[in-house]
């Protein structure tokens, strides 16, 4: 049961993770084909002509950019999950998570762009992580800090995060209550005029359970996009140890963003 709740958990790190920065958008360059590829220079933030309308997250987890004020992000993950986001600041963004299975958890995010390169964030949410009926509800809070280098279209994060769960019922090993701290890092690359690679890792010390994803991200237009990944689970048996045991477990990723009110 255990391990189930952590799949619902890092599914929902997806829909509940956000941040935002102060950087601005790449207008495309209407001198440039669509086949011609530009110069980089040390501050660039784009390499085809499009920019990034997904950098807030990768699969799994956030990254430190967020929504510029008055930008509103529409987000859905494997059809179950979905996410409202709205930058009351271009360094302050609040969101709405909720899912299938009654999940709704408020979050809220700050943001502290160091220089043109460097983005850190800290975050806190809280709400209901799931609820079956009136006597089967998890209640769900905590918080993140993370780190991210680059720009919109090519970056890497870093962060750490703790949460506690508690609910009305046995849940995870015949406990009605879990907390957990995790570690998570996870990157952007963009390969394509519309296209970008993204990953990210998750490992929870506690339980030695890993997860993460990878995949691709599709931009279908300048402002809305489209993922597809995987997402494999392991984790070390301390009981036979033997070591960190890969299962046999490809949960797919499908999530479709939508970037409205769009910054300049």
């Amino acid at each position: 049961m255990k391990n189930i709740f952590f799949i619902i958990l890092s599914l929902s790190f997806s829909v509940t993770a956000f941040a935002q920065t102060d950087d601005d958008y790449v207008n495309e360059d209407k001198t440039t084909t669509p086949k011609q590829k530009r110069s980089i220079d040390s501050d660039a933030t784009i390499i085809y002509g499009i920019s990034n309308p997904d950098y807030t997250n990768h699969f799994l987890t956030p990254t430190s950019l967020t929504l510029k004020k008055d930008e509103i992000r529409l987000a859905s993950s494997d059809i179950i999950f979905a996410k409202a986001s709205y930058g009351i600041t271009n360094s302050t963004t609040i969101s709405i998570n909720s899912a299938l299975f009654g999940m709704f958890i408020p979050s809220i995010k700050q943001s502290v762009a160091i220089n043109n390169e460097l983005t850190i964030a800290a975050s806190l949410s809280g709400g209901q992580l799931l609820a079956i009926n009136e006597d089967s509800v998890i209640a769900f809070g905590g918080g993140s800090i993370m780190g991210t280098l680059g720009n919109i279209q090519n970056n890497f994060t870093f962060g750490a995060a703790f949460y506690y769960a508690k609910g009305t019922f046995d849940f995870a090993n015949n406990k009605d209550e879990l907390s957990f701290f995790h570690f998570f890092i996870g990157g952007h690359r963009q390969i394509g005029q519309r296209l970008f690679i993204s990953f990210d890792i998750m490992y929870f010390p506690t339980y030695q359970v890993y997860t993460g994803s990878a995949g691709i991200k599709i931009t279908i237009r300048e402002n809305m996009s489209l993922g597809i990944g995987v997402m494999p689970i392991a984790w070390n048996d301390v009981s036979t140890n033997n070591g960190v045991e890969f299962q046999p477990i490809l949960i797919p990723l499908l999530s479709f963003k939508m970037l409205l009110n769009k910054g300049g």
